[in-house]
């Protein structure tokens, strides 16, 4: 007798839990081809698929919250020829492309060392990057984890790093799990530019040429960066890096928030896609904010 209840009672809790739904939102970067913000998306341009069915989008808004954004830019000895030529202007170009309400910082690599704080002005950080001096190893996983853990202490949440450099990062494998910790801990939106070796403006033979490093650093960043809703690019110049960080600043500058309905016992992520011809789009972090019972 006591088996059979139990059993009726098991089969009616999973009942219930098959007809709880949540309501959850997600971050969607959506911007064109041209790297502009799209700032009128309609929620019916919008559709969401979760494990092979389309939830109700119930809502669209663009996500007003205050952002702060850390940038990590390469200034070891590899990129001494094209550090401020190429590396800095990039940077500033990245800065001028963000949300007037961003507060942004900014480390150097080689040493790891933050050179601005957050809300500094360009016109104040800008001579600041121009007068450091590439030297050593890239030491950009160091200052990545502590941008990381920076941002982390912030009052906003709506977070993003940048890091633009070459691809010949020193660390452990340690090092790379408190790294990726930190980042995933500060719920940070990881957007990483990486320079070919050989590409930073170097001649043939020079300090970046013959790089080898103990990990797959492309590879890392490839998968790393979609799972914690970033992106990673890899250019073939530092010349080229430009149009990577205007294309990071219009991920983050042009985000929404996307209200759905969604079934309590979802595991996968969302496959989410864009009705709107000549643009380009980038999902981010999911999160619950209202559960029922039906």
């Amino acid at each position: 007798m006591r088996a059979t209840v139990l059993a009726v009672l098991m089969a009616a809790h999973a009942a219930a839990e098959s007809q709880a739904q949540v309501t959850r939102s997600l971050t969607l970067s959506v911007y064109t081809k041209k790297a502009e913000p799209v700032s009128d998306l309609k929620a019916d341009e919008v559709v969401v698929s979760e494990g092979g069915r389309k939830p109700t989008v119930l809502g669209i808004e663009p996500d007003g919250r205050p952002l702060e954004v850390a940038v990590v830019v390469d200034s070891s000895a590899g990129v001494a020829s094209s550090y401020r030529s190429d590396l800095v202007s990039a940077v500033v170009a990245l800065w001028k492309a963000l949300p007037s309400n961003a507060s942004v910082a900014v480390w150097t690599s080689g040493p790891p060392s933050k050179v601005v704080d957050f809300g500094a002005a360009l016109a104040e950080a800008e001579p600041r990057l121009q007068s450091v001096a590439p030297a050593g190893k890239n030491y950009a996983l160091d200052a990545i984890l502590d941008a990381s853990r920076a941002l982390g202490r912030r009052p906003s949440e709506r977070r993003a790093l940048v890091y633009v450099g070459l691809m010949d990062l020193e660390g452990t494998t340690a090092r790379l799990a408190e790294a990726q910790q930190a980042l995933g801990q500060a719920l940070v939106v990881p957007l990483i530019v990486l320079i070919q070796p050989g590409g930073a403006g170097a001649a043939m033979g020079g300090p970046t040429s013959g790089i080898s490093t103990s990990w797959d650093v492309q590879g890392y960043f490839e998968k790393m960066t979609p799972a914690y809703g970033g992106n990673c690019w890899v250019v073939l110049s530092s010349q080229a890096a430009l149009n990577s960080l205007k294309e990071a600043a219009a991920i983050v500058g042009s985000q929404y928030r996307v209200r759905y309905e969604s079934g309590a016992d979802a595991q996968a992520a969302p496959k989410v896609e864009v009705r709107r011809k000549g643009v380009k789009w980038l999902a981010g972090r999911t999160q619950v904010e209202v559960a029922r019972i039906n």
